[in-house]
């Protein structure tokens, strides 16, 4: 029979798998707790873990030890980084527990990473987006296969193509919105641009997605929101409210959805925004937080959904992170400056197995692309 705990306590995990309830080591530097085969395998992996103090469980709360309750601790040096969510009353009632960590730096040749999305075969998809007159010496960087190796990013293939948006399928076919009525695609294994199946003949299509359950979602710059089936045929269409008025305002920049079939779209208008789609239509919105947004103008440019459901928008001119739940309600937001790195603009997200995925991050200006692991997110 299963016991319940006294009130006020609860198992502490190791929060660098989230599988062993049996910790035995803090990381006064990292604000981790660990067990032991994390502490010896992961955690001793850090760049700088031999100057890190690491205690026993047990002397935890024994000693005089300053430690931020708020909640970050940041060692910039190494770009390793520790953000515990902030909230407040009006952000959230519950903390949060995220970490950055492993973070690494890479330089493309694109002029900077508008469009990022991963391949099932673990490479990735960048481009500036911009097709260029033709240079025999100049591999395009419109958009490019590439495959990061070492401190590398290798271009496997390259298309001279004015791109604003991509998506890869459950085939590992890639989607293009080109802003034109129909996708382009690129099949698996081929280096030639041809014709998709989606197709709105009354719109410029400028972005596209791709859900969990194989549906495509499209929109377009007549202020429209598409969900097709695998086939192309449109299933459900987004366009107005229950009182006719339209429910978007300005193009959509970049999709996303989650599990509970709820769908996120940035709207870049004036008073740029993201809306939440659900069945019956529209959901919720967001437009930033007081503590970030009051004197600098909201700037969401990319969504990308996570493992536990939860989306992550790159506030690209305010140098930050939102991160919201599964309904758009705001969970904690995070100072990318505080990991030197500057106008976040693309975001796309390798889920692998076990606690950590990897998020890639790409730059407005710049050609840095940045990889990282995400643990509690």
């Amino acid at each position: 029979m299963a016991m319940s705990l006294p009130q006020g306590q609860c198992p502490i995990q190791c929060q660098l798998c989230e599988g062993d309830p049996k910790v035995y080591w803090k990381c006064l530097d990292c604000g981790l707790f660990m067990c032991r085969k994390c502490k010896d395998k992961v955690h001793s992996k850090f760049k700088s873990e031999r100057e890190h103090i690491i205690i026993d469980i047990k002397e935890v709360g024994r000693r005089d030890i300053k430690e931020n309750q708020q909640g970050s601790v940041v060692r910039q040096q190494d770009k390793v980084v520790s953000i515990f969510g902030q909230r407040n009353d009006e952000v959230s009632n519950s903390s949060t527990n995220v970490k950055l960590i492993n973070i690494k730096e890479y330089q493309t040749n694109t002029i900077f990473v508008n469009s990022l999305a991963v391949s099932l075969n673990d490479s990735l998809w960048i481009g500036d987006g911009y097709k260029k007159g033709f240079n025999p010496l100049i591999s395009p960087t419109a958009l490019q296969s590439v495959k990061v190796k070492g401190d590398k990013v290798k271009v496997r293939s390259s298309f001279n193509i004015n791109v604003s948006d991509i998506a890869v399928t459950p085939n590992n076919n890639l989607l293009l919105a080109i802003q034109e009525p129909r996708l382009k695609q690129i099949k698996a294994g081929s280096r030639k641009i041809t014709e998709s199946d989606f197709c709105v003949e009354s719109s410029n299509l400028f972005s596209v997605h791709v859900t969990k359950e194989h549906g495509t979602v499209i929109a377009g710059g007549t202020k429209i929101v598409i969900v097709m089936d695998t086939e192309g045929n449109h299933l459900t269409r987004y366009e107005n409210d229950m009182n006719t008025a339209p429910l978007f305002e300005g193009t959509i920049w970049s999709i996303t959805s989650t599990r509970n079939g709820n769908i996120f779209v940035i709207e870049f208008i004036d008073n740029p925004r993201v809306v939440v789609l659900g069945k019956s239509g529209l959901i919720s919105t967001y437009r930033g937080h007081p503590s970030i947004n009051m004197t600098n103008r909201f700037h969401p440019m990319s969504i990308v959904t996570t493992p536990l459901d939860n989306v992550i928008m790159a506030d690209c001119d305010n140098h930050t992170l939102h991160i919201l739940d599964n309904t758009g309600h705001l969970l904690t937001i995070y100072d990318t400056m505080d990991i030197h790195i500057r106008y976040p603009r693309s975001l796309a997200i390798n889920i692998t197995e076990g606690p950590v995925a990897e998020l890639y991050l790409g730059c407005l200006h710049g050609r840095q692309l940045y990889k990282m692991s995400i643990i509690g997110y």
